[in-house]
C-alpha cells in the first residue's frame, strides 16, 4: 500500500463501517485510478506525495452525512437518525416560526398599548426580519428544501448580527447565555443537512397546523404574562427559555403517555428527538439561570424568579431522565448495521 492509497482509505473511515465493508476496495480503485498520471515518474511522486482532492474529500463527507442520516431504504438504525435529525430541524425552524410570528403581533399591538416611539427601533427590524425564519419553515414543510436552505441560512446570518450588536450594548455580561441562543438557532440550520435525496417527503398537513395553533398558544401565554404584570411587579417573570422549558416538558409528558392511553403508534425518533430537545432546554435554562444569580441584584422579585426557573430546570430534567432511558432502550433493540 502506497502513502496515496493510505490517505484514501483515512478519508473513507468516514463511511459507516458497514458500507465500508462493501465498498472501500472499489472506491479506492476508482479514486487511484482517476488519480493515475500516464507518466511512470509522476506515477511514483502521486503514489508518495498525493492527497484526495478538496472535490473527492468532499464527495466522501456528503455521501457519510446521507448514508449516516439514512432516508427510505436505509437500515433501522439510520434511519432512526436520520428522522431524528429532520424533526430536530423542523422542530427548530417551527418554533422559530411561531417566535417570529407572535413577536410580530406584540409588535403590531404594541403602539395601542404603549406611547408611540419613531420607527427605526432595532426591535422593530429584529421583529420584521424574524420572518424569514417563516419563510424557511413553510419552504421545509412543503419540500422547497434548497429554498429552506436559503432562508435559514439568512435567518441565522439576521441572528448573528443582533447577536453581536446585542452583546456590545451590554458589554458582553450576558455572552454565555446568549451565545448558547445562537448555538440553539443555529442547530435546526446545521439539521437541514438530513434533508438530502433520500430523506422521505415531509407530511406537510400537521406541520403547517402547528405553525398558527403554535402562534395562538404562545400569544395567549403573552397576553396572561402581560396580565399578571399588571398586578405583579416582576420584570422576567417567564422568560424565553422558561417558554421552551414549558413547552419541551409538556411535549415530553404528552409523548410518554401515550401508550397509557392506548395509542401504540409510537415512533422511536420521536423519543431521540425529544430526548434532545428536552437536553437543549436544560441547558439553555441552566444558563440564564446563572445570568440571574451572577448578574442581577438580590430582591424579592428576583428570588422568585430564580425559584421559577430552578423549578423549570428541575421539570425538564425529571422528564429528560425517563424519556432518555426509553430512547436508548428503543435504540439498542434495533436490528445491527450490517454490509450488503
Amino acid at each position: 500500500m502506497n502513502r496515496l492509497e493510505d490517505r484514501y482509505r483515512r478519508v473513507l473511515r468516514l463511511l459507516p463501517a458497514s458500507y465500508r465493508q462493501a465498498w472501500e476496495e472499489d472506491m479506492v480503485a476508482t479514486f487511484l485510478e482517476s488519480e493515475q498520471p500516464e507518466d511512470a515518474e509522476e506515477a511514483e511522486f502521486a503514489a508518495d506525495y498525493g492527497r484526495p482532492s478538496r472535490a473527492e474529500v468532499a464527495s466522501v463527507v456528503a455521501l457519510a452525512v446521507r448514508l449516516r442520516l439514512g432516508g427510505d431504504g436505509a437500515p433501522p438504525r439510520y434511519l432512526v437518525w436520520g428522522e431524528t435529525v429532520r424533526r430536530l430541524a423542523l422542530v427548530g425552524l417551527l418554533v422559530q416560526a411561531v417566535a417570529a410570528l407572535a413577536g410580530i403581533g406584540a409588535w403590531l399591538w404594541s403602539p395601542w398599548v404603549t406611547d408611540p416611539v419613531a420607527p427605526g427601533r432595532t426591535a422593530d427590524v429584529q421583529a420584521l426580519l424574524g420572518l424569514v425564519w417563516v419563510a424557511a419553515y413553510l419552504c421545509l414543510v412543503t419540500g422547497r428544501w434548497r429554498a429552506a436552505r436559503l432562508f435559514a441560512a439568512l435567518a441565522l446570518a439576521r441572528a448573528v448580527y443582533f447577536f453581536g450588536v446585542d452583546l456590545a450594548a451590554v458589554e458582553g455580561a450576558y455572552g454565555l447565555s446568549w451565545t448558547i441562543g445562537l448555538l440553539l438557532d443555529a442547530l435546526p440550520v446545521v439539521a437541514l443537512v438530513a434533508f438530502h435525496r433520500q430523506a422521505p417527503a415531509v407530511k406537510a398537513r400537521p406541520w403547517l397546523v402547528a405553525l398558527p395553533v403554535g402562534v395562538a398558544l404562545l400569544t395567549v401565554a403573552l397576553l396572561t404574562v402581560a396580565l399578571l404584570l399588571t398586578y405583579v411587579s416582576v420584570p422576567a417573570l417567564v422568560d424565553w427559555p422558561g417558554v421552551v422549558c414549558v413547552a419541551v416538558f409538556a411535549a415530553a409528558v404528552g409523548y410518554l403517555s401515550l401508550p397509557r392511553l392506548g395509542w401504540r403508534n409510537t415512533t422511536v425518533s420521536w423519543a431521540t428527538t425529544l430526548a434532545l430537545l428536552a437536553l437543549a432546554a436544560l441547558v439553555q435554562r441552566v444558563v440564564t439561570l446563572l445570568d440571574y444569580l451572577r448578574l442581577g441584584a438580590p430582591t424579592p422579585e428576583l428570588d422568585l424568579v430564580i425559584a421559577i426557573a430552578a423549578g423549570q430546570a428541575a421539570a425538564v430534567l425529571a422528564i429528560a431522565v425517563p424519556l432518555t432511558m426509553l430512547a436508548a432502550k428503543a435504540v439498542r433493540a434495533l436490528p445491527p448495521v450490517t454490509a450488503r
